[in-house]
């Protein structure tokens, strides 16, 4: 009997919150995606949604109280990893090595204090490269 293979399609939001349109655009973007992506856990048992960018949380958590917290109980569940781990995407081919350090920091923090999770894994879409630091 041949065993069943799995495939695992992962699913991610990949939002630039604030290039090439006002921030309050990003925004009203992040704030619709993550509504979006918590009703589709709602309504498939199976889906997982991911997400890094600590500012998008706390525009949803400022904006949208009720959306974080349906968020929140979502993560404890396991049904919303928060993966990647930045402030915001950061544009790593002009930054110092410091400043990149300091997005993942300051988010590590930021979602210990809200979900008390920290991220596992790493990740930047839109690098534009990978330099030394």
């Amino acid at each position: 009997m041949k065993k069943k293979q799995k495939c695992f399609l992962v699913c991610n939001a990949h939002l630039d919150p604030v290039w090439l349109w006002p921030w309050e655009d990003g925004m009203v973007e992040a704030i619709s995606t993550f509504r979006v992506a918590a009703d589709f856990c709602d309504a498939h048992p199976q889906f997982v949604f991911n997400h890094n960018e600590a500012l998008l949380y706390e525009w949803v958590e400022r904006n949208d109280p009720e959306l974080f917290r349906r968020i929140r109980k979502l993560v404890r569940k396991g049904r919303w990893h928060i993966a990647g781990g930045s402030y915001v995407q950061p544009d790593l081919i002009a930054a110092s090595g410091e400043s990149i350090i300091r997005q993942y920091l300051v988010a590590k923090s930021y979602f210990q204090e809200k979900f008390g999770i920290e991220p596992t894994t790493a990740y930047n879409f839109d690098s534009f490269g990978h330099p030394r630091a």
